[in-house]
């Protein structure tokens, strides 16, 4: 007799983020940081979410995804610039670096966290934190 042992792990490991913990979450990070601004409303955000949640799951020890909801936290998104959503923000060391704006296919969105993987590599280098 054969057992089939199946293990199903949840791969969304995004963050929710908000003005309580946008501190600790991002500024705060020993990892670099992707931050999803979205709005619920949104029918691009409803399709990069999922690709998003996904990915969290595939890139956990590289890097820390967060979700702000852009209807309950726009001081964060208007003084990071946040125009239109989806908007992702790449952070190093507490530092923005790098932005897209809009719906990416998955195969877009791991080309463009491979990029940022990249910049933070020389981000880490040569930035001291912001918070000690």
């Amino acid at each position: 007799m054969k057992i089939l042992l199946v293990i199903v792990m949840n791969s969304d490991q995004t963050i929710k983020i908000g003005g309580m913990n946008w501190k600790d979450e991002v500024l705060k990070a020993e990892l670099p940081v992707v931050v999803e601004f979205f709005s619920p409303t949104c029918p691009y955000c409803q399709q990069l979410t999922p690709i998003f949640q996904k990915l969290s799951g595939e890139y956990i020890q590289k890097m820390k995804f967060g979700m702000v909801d852009t209807s309950k936290n726009s001081e964060i998104a208007s003084g990071y610039g946040v125009m239109g959503v989806p908007t992702l923000k790449f952070f190093c060391a507490g530092r923005p670096i790098y932005e897209i704006v809009g719906l990416r296919s998955e195969k877009e969105l791991r080309e463009e966290l491979e990029k940022a993987l990249g910049i933070h590599t020389n981000c880490v280098s040569q930035s001291s934190p912001l918070y000690a």
